[in-house]
């Protein structure tokens, strides 16, 4: 018996062996990746197994039963190549990414390029009227799980970033600055004009020096001011120390948030909301009237 009695055998089993690998392989790509990698990852399995399994048995068949099983050999190999080739240039054409022309969206308020929020409920309040006046994209890094984010705060933000060491679809750890930076620019350029809100500044420096974070957030800060964007971050001298507070003020803003308020709302809107100065002046008239009931309540609901 000469060498190429053996050729057919040593096809088929080499073939049921690529099969297997490659269908191992793709169960694995298919259970660890996200959209889009998950779906390719289900059409090289059922092309390797169409390849390999199917196609290795076809050759058996055609050499040991019947030759006419070559029909066979060519219907999987011809239906296995039309699955991978389609996916493939199907796959190619969603991750191509064209260039658009974004619209220079203006926000309705002064909110600065780099600007610093010293208060969390002041922060919420902020975030609530841009992304109900505005329209503008909102990316949240927050050290909150995503779920509890929204059920707290009612802001559905366009992208939230949590900030933790957990294994979490969402998540950074807050020692991966250089991951967290790579994100958030990708953000701002992909939605020229959007807003980000970074708080946990000091959770960052439980794993990096004050250095590497500021670096990280001028970084974002430079991004912003080429992209029409804005960068608001939550810190105070709870937090920080004096020289690191003056070091962040030397490119970050205090944002005064009633002045932002009123420019976004309009005056007649914004003036149905006791704003905190106004609580603290009427404190012992807390029952009498403030501005108008519809209004107020519009702007409630609005805001909430």
């Amino acid at each position: 018996m000469g060498i190429e009695s053996f050729t057919p055998y040593f096809s088929g089993i080499m073939l049921i062996i690529i099969g297997i690998y490659g269908m191992v392989k793709s169960y694995w790509g298919w259970k660890n990746h996200e959209e889009p990698i998950k779906k390719l990852a289900l059409t090289l399995l059922i092309s390797f197994g169409l390849f390999g399994i199917v196609g290795g048995v076809a050759v058996f068949l055609t050499v040991l039963v019947n030759p006419d099983f070559w029909i066979l050999e060519a219907i999987v190999i011809t239906a296995g190549y039309l699955i991978l080739a389609n996916e493939a240039l199907d796959i190619l054409e969603k991750l191509k990414k064209p260039k658009r022309e974004h619209p220079k969206r203006k926000i309705k308020c002064s909110l600065p390029v780099a600007g610093i929020l010293k208060s969390r409920e002041e922060a919420i309040i902020l975030l609530k009227a841009i992304k109900n006046y505005s329209g503008l994209p909102l990316l949240i890094v927050g050290r909150e799980h995503p779920n509890e984010w929204r059920a707290r705060t009612r802001i559905e933000p366009d992208e939230y970033i949590w900030l933790t060491r957990v294994e979490h679809k969402k998540a950074v750890s807050p020692s991966s600055l250089h991951v967290l930076s790579g994100k958030v620019i990708e953000f701002i350029r992909e939605n020229p004009g959007s807003v980000i809100y970074i708080e946990g500044i000091e959770y960052m420096l439980f794993y990096s020096d004050f250095k590497a974070v500021a670096k990280f957030l001028f970084s974002i800060r430079d991004v912003a001011m080429m992209e029409d964007a804005h960068v608001l971050i939550l810190a105070n001298e709870d937090t920080l120390t004096p020289e690191q507070m003056a070091i962040l003020k030397k490119e970050f803003e205090d944002v005064d948030v009633e002045k932002v308020l009123e420019k976004m709302m309009g005056p007649a809107l914004f003036g149905a909301i006791p704003s905190k100065r106004r609580r603290d002046i009427n404190a012992s008239t807390e029952g009498s009237k403030e501005g108008s009931g519809a209004g107020k309540e519009e702007a409630e609901e609005t805001l909430s």
